[in-house]
């Protein structure tokens, strides 16, 4: 179970690799824009992707959610790493806050003592 849970938590940072995106896009823009620009532009009819080809690649709809997908994994993971980080300096700086708040309470009843 140990070893599904650390593949389930490295799925959004793999999503959203730079080899990941890139894929996307260029499935992007050969299935949907060179595939357009086949359709307008006649001569290029001939290195139009084949409906087999698109079949294989994916359809357009899976790979713009996919790119979507990419990018929203990536941020998720970017600002969870962003608040632990945040998370980890604030209870840093709260230890050390107590720790001088403490040194300052000894000094203040030394200093009461050396009063008396």
């Amino acid at each position: 179970m140990k070893k599904v849970n650390q593949f389930l938590t490295r799925i959004p940072a793999l999503l959203s690799s730079k080899l990941s995106i890139f894929i996307y896009l260029f499935l992007f823009l050969y299935l949907v824009i060179f595939a357009v620009l086949t359709m307008w532009i006649p001569f290029l009819k001939n290195v139009q992707p084949s409906a087999d080809v698109q079949l294989i690649l994916g359809n357009y709809t899976n790979v713009l959610s996919a790119l979507g997908a990419s990018l929203a994994a990536g941020s998720g993971t970017l600002i969870h790493h962003s608040l632990s980080t945040l998370h980890k300096k604030h209870d840093t700086m709260q230890d050390e806050l107590k720790k001088t708040i403490a040194e300052l309470h000894e000094k203040i009843d030394r200093l009461e003592q050396n009063k008396e």
